[in-house]
């Protein structure tokens, strides 16, 4: 009689244990649903710090080839270079000023 009584309570512990089981994967694929659905917070930051590395790196690119131009542009090269750099920085300075002024940045 013990070993049908352990045999029957074992199959009720197996019951119970996958109805627990069924339970959990259920709750979790609700969770998982509305977490995938939801934007979260550290997403949003994540996002904020990927968009600032990738402008660190565009003003460091800028840099790079403004200090390009400064190598380029020195006493001895030929006046043609001197001349489209110049033209070029000019052209360049006053695009950006124009883009700076708030009547402008708020027609974009």
């Amino acid at each position: 009689m013990d070993s049908l009584d352990t045999l029957g309570s074992s199959s009720k512990l197996t019951e119970e244990s996958d109805n627990i089981n069924n339970v959990m994967d259920e709750l979790y694929r609700e969770e998982g649903t509305t977490l995938l659905e939801e934007p979260d917070s550290s997403m949003e930051l994540m996002d904020t710090h990927r968009e600032d590395e990738d402008h660190i790196r565009k003003i460091k690119e800028f840099q790079d080839y403004l200090q390009m131009v400064k190598i380029m542009i020195k006493p001895g090269c030929s006046e043609e270079v001197l001349k489209v750099a110049l033209n070029s920085m000019s052209s360049l300075v006053g695009i950006l000023a124009f883009m700076s002024y708030p009547k402008h940045r708020s027609s974009l």
